[in-house]
């Protein structure tokens, strides 16, 4: 059966001018660079390499190519833009005298987000995609966010009351808030040609209705993708990453203390020691309040090297643990009562009890991880990351890897769902029964152009 030609348009728009196309310079095989295209769901902007041949007068070029030229790959035979993007670099070799080459290096439009920079206070808005769309907005740098209550492609998340972030560029924000949302699945998101932002969980990720199968039954179908048995190919359940206990420690807080509740510090003088450790590092404000043997007392903080001056002084060592001193020892059992307000990590756990069990051996089946991220300012956005990483990494990742054949005209982009039909390995999922039909979630494809037009694909794909 013979396969249809690709149908590939290649078109650019300079800064401030008009659109024009370029396809026919667009070249395969022979150049120094490779055409290709690549992405990533959910971590980075896609990126692309478009080389463009040209032959010219010694005297001038047919075209050129400015930076920051925005770019687009169309395919009118499948209806998709495959690329939609900025010229980040465009390079020009000399091939001969009357030849040349440029190399246009890409990213697409997730470039203006990795050049803007958003600033997000807490406030009153709490909706995850709320949040999302309200940091876009803010950015005001050409990629426009909505809601999918509102026709857009932000989807629902959980409520984040309490989240906060400094100055961040927008793309590092989306990575920040994808990790915060990601309480039972993962979230993602990526910028289309449009413009326009999607970021979801992968539970409500678009279905590309392509089926990738070892048994072909077509050739040159735009829904049926042929998988290339090549060393390519790999089956994994990868356990490499797991993790079910996590312990998450976040920035330092503030804790505020209640003279209508229990002191934060006592002890019982044994009317010798003039000396008492406390368990937390000392906040000044509000200044300590002291009660010895049931008397108010004043008692000041000392700066750590400087000699107690006073009757009562808290004070600090060189290590940073913090005292209370006293100038004379008070009575033998007389109580002394301290409060204070103090400074204390955050921490937060999430753990999943079913892969503990699941997973017993030498170590209970715990696997443990811990994480240290002074970014996460509330106790919230710290149980979000514990939650997330426990849901993320609780159980072996499925994971599939191949090459597709250039028959396959159609088109799938990372953050996609496709379907795997293999019968050439076990699935877990049913007692390793052999044949695996199920869907996947593409989480990287790089495509390669070769051959007039006609595309190869890696696929990593994890099963959903």
């Amino acid at each position: 059966m013979a396969v249809p030609s690709p149908a590939l348009q290649l078109y650019v728009t300079p800064p401030g001018g008009a659109e024009v196309e370029l396809t026919k310079y667009l070249t395969y095989e022979g150049a120094n660079q490779e055409m290709t295209v690549t992405q990533n769901f959910g971590r980075q902007g896609d990126t692309a390499l478009f080389p463009l041949v040209f032959e010219h007068n010694g005297t001038s070029f047919p075209f050129r190519v400015d930076p920051l030229s925005q770019i687009r790959l169309h395919d009118s035979r499948v209806g998709q833009t495959l690329f939609g993007g900025v010229v980040t670099n465009p390079a020009f070799s000399v091939l001969g005298p009357n030849l040349g080459e440029w190399d246009l290096t890409c990213t697409d439009y997730t470039f203006y987000a990795d050049h803007a920079v958003v600033r997000f206070p807490a406030s009153g808005v709490a909706q995850s995609d709320a949040i999302v769309v309200g940091l876009t907005e803010q950015a005001n740098c050409g990629i426009s966010a909505a809601r999918i209550a509102d026709g857009g492609y932000v989807a629902p998340g959980p409520s984040l009351p309490q989240w906060t972030l400094g100055y961040a560029p927008l793309s590092s924000a989306w990575r920040t808030l994808a990790t915060a949302m990601g309480q039972v699945v993962p979230y993602g998101w990526y910028v289309d040609d449009q413009r326009q932002l999607h970021f979801y969980d992968q539970d409500t990720a678009l279905d590309s209705r392509v089926t990738f199968t070892t048994k072909p039954t077509t050739a040159g179908s735009i829904t049926e993708g042929h998988i290339v048995l090549d060393t390519t190919f790999l089956w994994e359940q990868d356990a490499t990453s797991l993790v079910n206990k996590v312990l998450v420690q976040g920035a330092t807080q503030a804790i505020a203390y209640n003279l209508a509740n229990g002191p934060t510090d006592h002890w019982l003088s044994d009317g010798v020691n003039t000396s008492w450790p406390l368990r937390y590092t000392v906040s000044d404000s509000p200044a300590p309040v002291l009660y010895v043997g049931g008397v108010q007392q004043t008692v000041t903080v000392t700066d750590s090297g400087e000699a107690p001056d006073a009757a009562w002084t808290i004070i600090s060592n060189a290590n940073g643990g913090y005292f209370l001193v006293a100038s004379a020892a008070p009575y033998a059992g007389a109580t002394v009562h301290l409060w204070y307000a103090y400074e204390a990590p955050i921490i937060m756990q999430a753990t999943d009890a079913q892969s503990i069990a699941t997973y017993q051996g030498p170590n209970h089946g715990v696997f443990s991880e811990y994480i240290s991220d002074s970014s996460l300012t509330t106790p919230p956005m710290a149980l979000a990351r514990a939650q997330q990483n426990r849901a993320e990494y609780a159980y072996p990742v499925q994971r599939v890897t191949f090459n597709t054949s250039p028959d396959f005209l159609g088109w799938v982009r990372a953050g996609y769902v496709f379907t795997l039909d293999c019968a050439l390995i076990q699935d877990p999922n049913r007692g390793y029964a052999m044949g695996v039909y199920d869907q996947f979630l593409c989480t990287a494809n790089t495509i390669t152009f070769a051959d007039g037009g006609y595309r190869t694909c890696q696929i990593t794909g994890v099963r959903i």
